[in-house]
C-alpha cells in the first residue's frame, strides 16, 4: 500500500473537498482518500499495482481543481 499527499487548488468550500474525495474513491486501486478543504490537501492510500500519484492527480485536474507540485 503506498500513500500520497496532493495539494489542491481550486476548492472553495467543504462540498468541493467531498467532490475530490468521492471522485478519487471511485478511482481504480484507491483504498483510502481523505481530503481536507482548509490544508487544501488530499492524502490517498492506494495500491500501487493499479495507480500512482500522477494518475490521482489527473483525476482531481480532470474535475478542474489543479494540483500543485511542490516547487511551483
Amino acid at each position: 500500500m503506498n500513500s500520497v499527499t496532493l495539494k489542491v487548488e481550486g476548492m472553495h468550500c467543504e462540498g468541493c473537498a467531498k467532490t475530490i474525495e468521492a471522485l478519487l474513491g471511485a478511482e481504480a486501486g484507491v483504498q483510502r482518500a481523505a481530503v481536507s478543504f482548509q490544508a487544501r490537501e488530499a492524502q490517498v492510500q492506494f495500491d500501487s499495482k493499479a495507480s500512482d500519484g500522477a494518475h490521482l492527480a489527473a483525476a482531481i485536474e480532470r474535475a478542474g481543481y489543479k494540483v500543485v507540485v511542490a516547487g511551483q
